[in-house]
């Protein structure tokens, strides 16, 4: 599940801090960041988030989650 809350910049793209959470059995993980959406070049939308992710195996690390969609 991700939920997340954003600002639009001018025309350009939204920013904004989102959470996200996977689980299964036995395992679970946290993540918390920042993240831009909805930045547009030519027939591209690119997506970013950074931020810090926990597991229930006690370990956490940073983040990055990079995404990109193309329409034709």
């Amino acid at each position: 599940m991700r939920a997340a809350y954003s600002w639009r910049l001018r025309e350009w793209f939204y920013l904004g801090p989102e959470a996200q959470t996977f689980a299964c059995v036995g395992y679970s993980q946290v993540r918390f960041g920042l993240h831009m959406t909805g930045m547009k070049t030519g027939e591209w939308e690119w997506s970013a988030a950074v931020g810090w992710s926990g597991d229930s195996d006690r370990r956490s690390s940073p983040c990055l989650r990079l995404g990109v969609l193309t329409r034709r």
